[in-house]
């Protein structure tokens, strides 16, 4: 009965493409949905893996900055005991000065003594040794 009639095939095959676009539609809906959710879920694992990773780059830079800031610390030591050694040094430079000064006189001393001793006629009886250096 459709074939005889060309008006009643048109009447036939527009309802039948709208529902097949119409099921089509409603297939692409759902597959667009369900990747929509897929990409929320791996938006969502991101989200926490950058969140852990924030985390971590905020730790390991506190400890950073603690390492740097007992670097600096030591580096202070470091000069402070440097500039301690330097006075030392020059200290001690003078105690020998000083010293040597002190032996000078001594001997210059003990010869005077011993020329007085001998202008005077006494017996020598201080020690022709001159003393000791390390004395």
């Amino acid at each position: 009965p459709m074939a005889g009639n060309p008006g009643n095939l048109c009447a036939w095959v527009a309802p039948v493409l709208l529902t097949i676009s119409c099921v089509a539609l409603v297939i692409n809906l759902f597959h667009a949905r369900k990747v929509i959710e897929n990409s929320q879920a791996d938006l969502l694992v991101a989200s926490a893996d950058a969140t852990a990773k924030d985390e971590w780059v905020a730790i390991l830079t506190g400890e950073k900055n603690q390492i740097q800031e007992q670097l600096n610390q030591l580096k202070a030591q470091v000069t402070e005991l440097q500039a301690g050694k330097d006075i030392l040094a020059a200290d001690l430079e003078a105690a020998n000065g000083a010293k040597k000064a002190l032996h000078e006189e001594m001997d210059k001393l003990h010869n005077q003594l011993i020329a007085a001793k001998a202008a005077a006629g006494m017996p020598a009886e201080v020690s022709e040794e001159k003393p000791a250096e390390g004395a």
